[in-house]
């Protein structure tokens, strides 16, 4: 039987586990293994449930998430800033029987109770019978932190297997100390915990932004050694001066979660070369539980804009028409096989009970090529998403939304970094849309445009011309 690392944390005893950057409180691995022995004891029941986890970057949050994988149960991560609407509808949709950290007084069909240290949980009133796979451990939403009700489902097998990948090629291990950037709800943000506790890491938690001079503060005071950023948090760092900051402790910085342009990458790198420090550019998706790609560091400067290879027991390839491409720079999806690709999706309840569905093999949804050195670049996208701050933003959704709660006809169109919506209107509807895409995505206004027509442009087929559109902002 396979030894996963939420088994193993005792075997790094006194060392330092977790701190909170705000608290200065700490745990250590031993005593980490024994409290969320502790919980795990309590949820045990003789069914395999479903728990919602409402995540912070805080010591009590990680007790509860590394107890859900000690239990027979499954847990979904969610982000602890959802709004009601979203929480409401994923309470309909799933039913979970146990929901922590929600943060409300009450809710209805639930029984407010304490579980060991965890005090705000709430327990369904009355089981409901749902069937869960004995594989399902962990699920996580598609889109990072909006919520959506389509989730990935993720294996004991396909976290364990990640985070041993993501800790070979970074070469993690005791000494190292990350710092928090990310909410770990977020297939990225969940990476980095689950890599640096299978080597026995001191991570340090924080919920401050590294926008923050009290973020580098925290930072220098734990002489932290590494952190990870999506594009958004490199190209804000480089407008703040980032490269100016006294990082004396610094050995590893890594970026995921988009495509970062290529003059920021140049940038990072050369930072990276002249202070002694590693930057490494990865690629990767919720669906394969994090990483698929990435660039070993001495080959950046060399391979600007490439995702690089395959991460160690992961295989990448390209296929056109069912058939592999063999020969460098020809065009196709890029399709990636090993043992962190999800078990597969699920929309409904029911779902649940469905087991490995993919076996092991993900096609992207990514078109690339591979050059004469056998690393990856993708050129685009063979499905409508965009990402922004590392969140995956599904372009048919936005319009939907938009089309259900202002009944008029939308186009959403973009790239990285910037969603373009195009309504059809002669109403002055733009900052009413704008306001509501950005609260329910988490989004900040600049990342968003949005022009008003009478006609939306259309092909001979009706569908929507979205390259005319694009011409359009």
């Amino acid at each position: 039987m396979k030894n996963y690392f939420w088994e193993n944390l005792k075997s790094f005893g006194q060392r330092t586990a977790l701190v909170e950057a705000e608290t200065e409180a700490s745990i250590t691995y031993a005593e980490l293994e024994k409290v969320t022995d502790e919980i795990a004891e309590e949820l045990l029941s003789e069914h395999k449930k479903l728990i919602f986890l409402y995540t912070t970057n805080t010591i009590l949050s990680l007790q509860a998430y590394i107890a859900a994988l000690k239990s027979t149960d499954a847990v979904l991560l969610l982000d602890s800033k959802l709004n009601e609407e979203i929480r409401s509808n994923l309470i309909d949709t799933y039913q979970p029987e146990i929901i922590i950290s929600d943060g409300r007084s009450n809710i209805k069909g639930y029984e407010k109770k304490t579980i060991s240290v965890l005090e705000n949980c709430f327990v369904r009133e009355e089981t409901n019978g749902i069937k869960i796979h004995p594989a399902l451990k962990v699920l996580l939403s598609t889109s990072g932190t909006t919520g959506s009700p389509k989730l990935v489902r993720l294996s004991a097998e396909n976290i364990q297997s990640n985070a041993e990948s993501i800790a070979q090629y970074l070469e993690i291990d005791e000494n190292e100390k990350p710092i928090t950037t990310l909410p770990f709800n977020y297939s990225y943000g969940l990476s980095v915990i689950n890599s640096h506790l299978l080597k026995g890491s001191t991570i340090v938690l924080t919920e401050k932004t590294v926008f923050f001079k009290d973020f580098w503060s925290d930072f220098r005071k734990y002489e932290c050694t590494s952190f990870a950023g999506v594009p958004y948090t490199y190209q804000m760092l480089k407008r703040t001066g980032f490269e100016k900051l006294d990082l004396s402790s610094l050995k590893t910085f890594t970026q995921a979660g988009g495509k970062l342009n290529e003059e920021m990458i140049r940038f990072f790198s050369e930072y990276a070369q002249r202070n002694n420090k590693r930057f490494f550019v990865m690629y990767g998706q919720t669906e394969a539980t994090a990483r698929i790609s990435y660039v070993p560091f001495q080959k950046l400067s060399s391979k600007i804009g490439s995702i690089g290879i395959s991460i160690p027991g992961g295989n990448l390839k390209l296929m056109k028409d069912e058939i592999e491409i063999t020969e460098p720079n020809q065009v196709g999806e890029i399709v990636y096989e090993g043992p962190n690709v999800m078990l597969g999706y699920a929309e409904n309840v029911s779902d649940l009970a469905k087991g490995n569905e993919l076996n092991y093999v993900l096609h992207t949804g990514d078109l690339g090529y591979f050059d004469e050195d056998s690393f990856f670049y993708v050129t685009g996208r063979m499905k409508r998403f965009i990402k922004i701050y590392g969140l995956r933003i599904n372009l048919d959704e936005v319009q939907k939304k938009i089309e259900n709660n202002f009944y008029t006809a939308a186009a959403c169109t973009g790239e990285d970094e910037k969603l373009k919506i195009l309504i059809q209107s002669t109403d002055s509807l733009e900052m009413k849309i704008k306001q509501k895409v950005c609260e329910f995505y988490k989004l900040n206004p600049q990342s968003v445009l949005i022009k008003q027509t009478e006609n939306i442009p259309t092909k001979p087929s009706g569908k929507y011309d979205y390259e005319q559109i694009n011409l359009m902002f």
